[in-house]
C-alpha cells in the first residue's frame, strides 16, 4: 500500500494506475482501510479520468497560485531555523537516512518529497518481507526498525496535516481517499500519535 501511495503522490495518475485502483480485488483491499470512491472516480471514464486527475493533480501540488507543497521541510521547521523552508534542515536529514539504509530511490524529487519518502517506506517494507521469506529473521527486525525510526521522525511529523490539508483541498473522492489511506498507514506503521 505505500508503494500504491507512492505513486499516487509523485506524478499525475496513468490511466493504468488507476485501471488498476478500480480494480474489483483492490477496491475491496482498500476498503479495509476505509476507502471508498464516489461516482466521480467509478464512473468516469478511465480515459477522461486521468485527465481530470492530472488537472486536480497540477491544481493541488504544481500551481499556479496558492498550492500545497509535499515536502516535509515546508511542513516541519527545524529550531535553528525562522519559518520551514523548500531545502530545509528536514531535505538533508531525510537524504541522510536514504544514503545510511542504503536506499537508492528516483532523483526526480527532493528527498523529503512526500512521494518519496512514501516509496522509501515501500522499498524498505519490502526488503523487510523478502528476509522474512528467506528465513533472514535478524534482518528482517533490523530493516523493521529502520522503517519505524522513519516513520517516527519523519512521516509522523508531517504526514497527517498534509493528507488533512489534500482532504480539505480537493472536490475529488480519488485524493481524499488517498490521503485517508495514506494517514492511516502512517498510524499504522508508527501509532496514532503525531509529533508535531
Amino acid at each position: 500500500m505505500f508503494g500504491l501511495v507512492a505513486r499516487v503522490f509523485s506524478g499525475r495518475p496513468t490511466e493504468g494506475l488507476l485501471d488498476g485502483i478500480r480494480d474489483s480485488q483492490m477496491l475491496e483491499s482498500l476498503s479495509a482501510f476505509g476507502v471508498v470512491f464516489e461516482e466521480d472516480f467509478l464512473g468516469t471514464p478511465i480515459d477522461r479520468l486521468a485527465d481530470d486527475l492530472a488537472g486536480e493533480f497540477v491544481r493541488l501540488f504544481i500551481g499556479p497560485g496558492h498550492h500545497i507543497a509535499p515536502h516535509e521541510s515546508v511542513y516541519v521547521r527545524a529550531e535553528e531555523e525562522d519559518l520551514p523552508r523548500l531545502w530545509g534542515k528536514a531535505t538533508v536529514e531525510v537524504a541522510n537516512f536514504y544514503l545510511e539504509a542504503g536506499l537508492e530511490l528516483s532523483t526526480h524529487q527532493t528527498p523529503d518529497h512526500l512521494g518519496l519518502e512514501l516509496e522509501a517506506m515501500a522499498v524498505l517494507a519490502e526488503a523487510e518481507a523478502e528476509s522474512r521469506e528467506t528465513g533472514d529473521l535478524t534482518s528482517a527486525e533490523e530493516i523493521f526498525d529502520m522503517q519505524l525510526v522513519f516513520c517516527r521522525q519523519h512521516l509522523q511529523r508531517w504526514v497527517p496535516r498534509i493528507c488533512s490539508d489534500v482532504e480539505n483541498e480537493t472536490a475529488s473522492s480519488f485524493y481524499r481517499n488517498m490521503a485517508l489511506l495514506t494517514t492511516s498507514l502512517v498510524e499504522m506503521q508508527c501509532g496514532a500519535d503525531t509529533i508535531f
